[in-house]
């Protein structure tokens, strides 16, 4: 399975430098440092096997394994012919901390004879194994080391390993590090590539494996990029078996279907050779750190909202509308404008542009709903949005059109919110069911809000109303408790 998203073009405008120079440290770490590795490590192993240094650590290995109750290693040990042990053990010791460790302290060996020559010859084959780049920044299971296991991030098996970790890294940079700004998104990245290692050393723990690759910190990017975008539609590209299409989704959708396949494989593809545990535990923290940074508003939203402008632009249908519009053409605008509004949700524009259409077409139900859409959405701190939305306040308390119970609620609720402190009252006032529970608990919010205003005389004046008209309600006692206190 390969979902993608390709929502962005890659133009000087968006260019992502941050992720550019991470595809650059991973290049550089493997074309720089790695790429003799393979020669180095098949010379090493040649010299283990002709050395005699097998003759000590393959019954040793075969002791360790049973002491260790490592049936599955141990089964695949005495399946082997006995000419090949010497070079499965030297493969599969190069990243047992444990299994080394153990031949040092000399708990494997019978004597200490047999450890003195071992270490003899065990030296001059360490040596060469140290020129090995990446069996000296590899994260090794069973071992924790926090140096590796954000080293090991910038480690790739092969060029085909890196060309696609690479590939996703760009995509994703392209749609979040300018959601996130630079700096950001490069502490996503380290830490996820952190938390990935984490979650690996969390499932391995006890094997003699290692874990290697740019994969995992990728991942952390998708779990941020899904909660960062959230229900935003971005366009993708999936590709299953023999079916692949482009779609246009929300991206938080994505998360559980990233989520689910690296869990599937984790559990039904055991022997598959591939870090779906890092992949997983980074899709986790990275959806962690990205909500993280929603909840304390570090994320662009004009990023994104510009790229949603952009995409509804680029297909034509936002100019169509509004030349819909300007003809008075109510029908053709309605149609246009709904399927953005599908697509695009929080776009606040398209929810204006709907409310006016019904306006110019006279339907007093359709006004209605379209004006509870233009209230629900948050203008942030456009001035000019929320100056429509407040003449869309100001029209409905005048009587343009019916309010009802949701209706009365919501305006009360975006009026305090925004201030509009004349307009939340006369929502309060008029003859529907009060909004926020009871009708003295809305008035207490209405007159703390003067409160926090600086509006003492509103705040003292809306109290006194409050005790007077609700004297038997609990928010009396606080009303004249304040009055008295004030």
């Amino acid at each position: 399975m390969l979902i993608l998203p390709l929502h962005k073009p890659f133009t000087l405008a968006t260019l992502p430098l941050v992720t550019l120079l991470l595809v650059v440290a991973n290049a550089l770490v493997y074309f720089g440092w790695q790429l003799g590795d393979a020669r180095r490590l098949e010379a090493a192993q040649a010299w283990y096997l002709q050395s005699g240094l097998g003759g000590y650590e393959v019954p040793a290995y075969e002791k360790y394994l049973r002491q260790a109750a490592r049936r599955d290693a141990l089964a695949a040990f005495e399946a082997l012919p006995e000419a090949r042990r010497a070079g499965f053990v030297g493969m599969s010791t190069l990243s047992d901390v444990a299994f080394v460790t153990a031949m040092e302290e000399g708990r494997l060996l019978e004597s200490a004879q047999r450890h003195a020559a071992w270490q003899a010859l065990r030296r001059p084959y360490q040596a060469r194994l140290d020129e090995v780049f990446t069996l000296r920044h590899v994260m090794r299971s069973s071992e924790w080391s926090p140096a590796r296991m954000l080293s090991s991030a910038f480690l790739h098996g092969g060029f085909m390993h890196l060309l696609g970790n690479m590939l996703f890294l760009v995509v994703l940079g392209l749609l979040l590090e300018g959601a996130l700004g630079g700096w950001r998104f490069l502490g996503v990245y380290l830490l996820g590539a952190f938390g990935a290692s984490l979650a690996s050393l969390w499932w391995r723990w006890g094997e003699s494996g290692s874990g290697l690759g740019a994969s995992g910190a990728v991942a952390a990017l998708m779990g941020a990029f899904c909660v960062v975008w959230g229900r935003r539609p971005v366009r993708f590209f999936y590709w299953f078996a023999v079916v692949f299409d482009y779609v246009r989704a929300p991206a938080i959708w994505l998360l559980p279907l990233w989520l689910g396949w690296e869990v599937y494989n984790l559990l039904a593809n055991t022997d598959a050779g591939i870090g779906f545990d890092a992949h997983a535990g980074g899709l986790v923290c990275g959806a962690a750190l990205g909500g993280l940074l929603v909840a304390t508003g570090q994320v662009r939203e004009d990023y994104m909202a510009d790229d949603a402008r952009a995409g509804a632009i680029v297909d034509g249908r936002w100019e169509q509308a509004l030349q819909h519009m300007g003809r008075l053409q109510n029908g053709a605008a309605e149609r246009l404008l709904g399927e953005l509004a599908g697509e695009q949700p929080q776009r606040l524009d398209v929810a204006v542009a709907r409310y006016r259409v019904a306006c110019n077409a006279g339907r007093p139900a359709d006004m209605q709903a379209r004006a509870l859409d233009v209230l629900r959405l948050d203008a942030g701190a456009d001035a000019a949005s929320q100056a429509v939305q407040h003449q869309i306040a100001k029209t409905w308390l005048a009587g343009a059109m019916p309010l009802n119970a949701e209706a009365g609620r919501l305006l009360f609720e975006r009026c305090l919110a925004a201030g509009w402190l004349r307009e939340a009252e006369a929502a309060l006032e008029r003859d529907t069911p009060r909004p926020g529970g009871e009708p003295a608990q809305a008035w207490l919010r209405l007159a703390l809000r003067h409160g926090e205003l600086h509006a003492r005389e509103q705040q003292r004046r809306l109290l006194a109303l409050l005790e007077r008209r609700y004297p038997q309600a609990p928010q009396a006692a606080k009303a004249r408790f304040l009055l008295e206190n004030d």
